[in-house]
């Protein structure tokens, strides 16, 4: 049985979100001056729509397994009842009497993450990392040719590899070839460790630009854009900041 169709959201609604996403984008990015109610409320009204959205999302991938188009239960597979007991035992968070019928889908679930957990990072991290080193290319045609050739690209990797691998041995004195070797495998990992923190800013530049775009970009009808409400959310802005350190 699928749900009825509520029917599609009414394109007002998309002049309050741009006002909506306005003051909410000012209001949060205040956090730079100073932690303040602004900053505060729109953070608490995101983690509560997450939560909210968060719930309403596996609430409605469990109805689409067990009941709603798969109709599992209606064709005699009983068996998913029990995944159905066991989220429902969450509720028991909220008694103090049973509140230990709770613990057993927190266990299991965590259980089960914990394994695939384990089993994707030894397939990503170490399975797939070795297989990725033994098939550099070092010959064959064209693996020299042009600039930078692969081939050299493959010596790098190699040298880098193991230099950084041999940084790690403890048991043995950092000294003479292995001292070198290290040294080498330090520069290494110095590279990694900047090239993944350059990757972590440029991400969060990517979303700064996001916002400014939508900031720019974002209208209704040609007549309502949403940098015209910029202005009026950086004073509300200020006059909190006033009153916040009027107080102080």
């Amino acid at each position: 049985m699928i749900p009825p169709n509520i029917g599609q959201l009414p394109p007002e609604l998309d002049l309050f979100a741009a006002i909506f996403g306005v003051f909410a984008t000012i209001f949060i990015y205040s956090f730079l001056w100073k932690e303040n109610p602004l900053s505060r409320a729109v953070e608490h009204l995101f983690v509560g729509l997450a939560a909210v959205f968060t719930l309403a999302f596996m609430y409605d991938a469990a109805l689409s397994q067990a009941v709603w188009g798969t109709n599992r239960l209606a064709e005699g597979n009983f068996i998913w009842i029990i995944p159905i007991l066991l989220s429902l035992m969450y509720f028991f968070f909220f008694s103090k009497k049973y509140f230990f019928l709770y613990r057993y889908p927190v266990s299991i679930v965590a259980g089960v993450m914990a394994g695939m957990m384990i089993c994707g990072m030894i397939q990503s991290n170490f399975l797939a990392q070795i297989q990725a080193t033994v098939e550099l290319p070092l010959v064959g045609a064209g693996v020299w040719e042009g600039w930078p050739p692969a081939g050299l690209n493959s010596i790098i990797m190699i040298i880098g590899i193991i230099t950084a691998l041999t940084f790690f041995f403890f048991t043995w004195e950092h000294t003479g070839a292995l001292g070198i070797s290290t040294r080498i495998g330090r520069y290494f990992l110095m590279a990694t460790f900047g090239s993944a923190y350059g990757g972590t800013v440029m991400a969060r530049m990517s979303l700064f630009i996001g916002r400014l775009r939508f900031l720019y970009e974002t209208s209704y009808q040609d007549w309502f854009w949403a940098w015209y409400l910029v202005p009026i959310a950086a004073i509300i802005v200020i006059l909190v900041a006033l009153w916040d350190r009027s107080k102080g």
